[in-house]
């Protein structure tokens, strides 16, 4: 009787356990080394992209991941649906008006020098190689979604903007979802659809008006002007009953989380939450 056919990546992964096979990519590193100098992402150290020391500093940072909505002011509500508890009591203790809770946020860990670093080596450098990285600290945050794995859930990636991926030559966070789903690493009954796009137009038209630095640098409220409006998940009612959650690299003011939150529950889908690798110090709202 025939053995079972492996899938293309576990195959690969069985032909690289080999003893042979570990020895030539050693070899391979250590020549890549004399050609191509890299140096780590984090601390600099020389021959590699990222030293067993940095390695277990970004693990450590992303071991435990944690609800990260209340840093971000521009997060849209959860689904208003009381039987869900989707609203609090207000500040003040009385119950006459209710403040509904921002959407939940799952964040793999605190964006500090170490996970910093290594996302921007990523995501500006090309240091592609640090995806598994990446990657690894995703699939903790996801498996930590509240309620994640009791439904089919789409993880849905805020989409990429097309001159960024020109520039780059590839999309960090399809890269890190494609990972995380090739090593079998998403929750169960968990799928990744990239079901977010840009308007036709919206960035040649100038609704992204920062086309070069992105939303980087801007105030809070400068950030909701810049996305709003620009996205889009299909015609009203095109996704009623999929359940999504929306994933993004870096979690700051919430405002491009909004913007795709806004798209999809705009074609009918019920947006239960999101889930980033780390979580920034918002910018202040007047700036």
């Amino acid at each position: 009787m025939s053995s079972p056919r492996l899938s293309p990546f576990r195959e690969a992964d069985r032909v690289l356990q080999h003893p042979a096979a570990a020895g030539l990519l050693r070899a391979c590193r250590e020549l890549r080394s004399v050609l191509l100098p890299v140096v780590c992402a984090v601390c600099a150290r020389p021959d590699e992209s990222l030293c067993n020391g940095c390695a277990a500093a970004v693990r450590h940072a992303t071991l435990r991941p944690f609800e990260a909505s209340s840093g971000a002011g521009l997060l849209p509500f959860q689904e208003e649906d009381p039987a869900a508890g989707a609203f609090c009591p207000a500040r003040d203790g009385s119950s006459e008006e209710p403040q509904y809770r921002p959407l939940s946020v799952t964040s793999a860990g605190r964006y500090g020098t170490a996970l910093a670093r290594v996302l921007l080596a990523c995501k500006n450098h090309g240091h592609t190689d640090l995806v598994p990285v990446l990657g690894t600290a995703m699939a903790r945050a996801l498996h930590s979604v509240p309620g994640i794995g009791q439904d089919c859930v789409h993880v849905v990636p805020v989409p990429g903007k097309t001159q960024a991926r020109y520039r780059r030559g590839y999309d960090p966070l399809a890269l890190i979802l494609g990972y995380v789903g090739r090593r079998g690493l998403l929750p169960g009954k968990t799928h990744v659809s990239r079901l977010v796009r840009y308007r036709p137009g919206a960035e040649a038209a100038g609704w992204l008006r920062t086309r070069t630095a992105g939303q980087k640098g801007l105030g809070a409220r400068a950030r909701r002007r810049n996305v709003h409006g620009t996205m889009t998940a299909g015609p009203p009612g095109s996704l009623r009953g999929l359940k999504v959650v929306v994933a993004d690299d870096v979690l700051t003011t919430g405002a491009t989380v909004a913007e795709a939150v806004r798209a999809l529950r705009g074609a009918g889908a019920e947006v239960v939450g999101a889930v980033v690798i780390a979580a920034a110090r918002a910018p202040s709202a007047a700036r």
